[in-house]
């Protein structure tokens, strides 16, 4: 007995749903005051910024991230809190960004993803709703200093997975 077309119906699926989905391809870009500030802000040898946390208790931590291939298709959010990175031991890392969405929307703009160099030199904030994922270490790892609301992962984490809503993985070219 001959087989029916149902593998060659799931290989043509699989093949549509591997046409549906673009890689979106970013350029690491200098980490300025001027490129980063629809993101956020950036805290120099002797600045200073005011953090909000929606009338909620400061937390601090350290965040460790290994080193693993520049791409993704996750980015997540706060939007009751402001978040702030600084890197320890001067290591180098890339952040992919996305601006905050206009008029709450639940999805980030892939037009306005950007990837910027944290030279390990400075700090930085995120505004509230600025679109994010975890540093790509330049090196084996990086570890980061995180302030930022108490209970912000349990409480206000808005993660979007932007493979299966919008279509589209990113790659993040050095």
């Amino acid at each position: 007995m001959k087989a029916t077309g149902a593998a060659p119906a799931r290989q043509q699926e699989e093949t549509k749903i591997e046409q549906l989905i673009r890689t979106v391809h970013l350029t690491v870009q200098p980490m300025t005051a001027e490129t980063f500030s629809p993101y956020g802000e950036i805290v120099t040898e002797r600045g200073s910024i005011k953090l909000d946390f929606d009338g909620g208790q400061a937390s601090v931590a350290a965040q460790t991230v290994e080193a693993r291939p520049m791409t993704f298709d996750f980015l997540g959010r706060h939007l009751r809190s402001e978040q702030f990175f600084a890197p320890l031991g001067g290591t180098k890392s890339v952040i992919a960004v996305a601006a905050p969405s206009e008029n709450g929307t639940a999805m980030p703009d892939v037009n306005k993803l950007a990837a910027f160099l944290v030279d390990g030199s400075c700090a930085f904030k995120l505004h509230r709703g600025t679109w994010h994922i975890s540093a790509f270490p330049l090196a084996e790892n990086a570890t980061f200093l995180v302030l930022d609301r108490e209970n912000t992962l349990e409480e206000d984490y808005d993660l979007r997975d932007l493979k299966t809503s919008l279509g589209v993985v990113v790659e993040i070219h050095r």
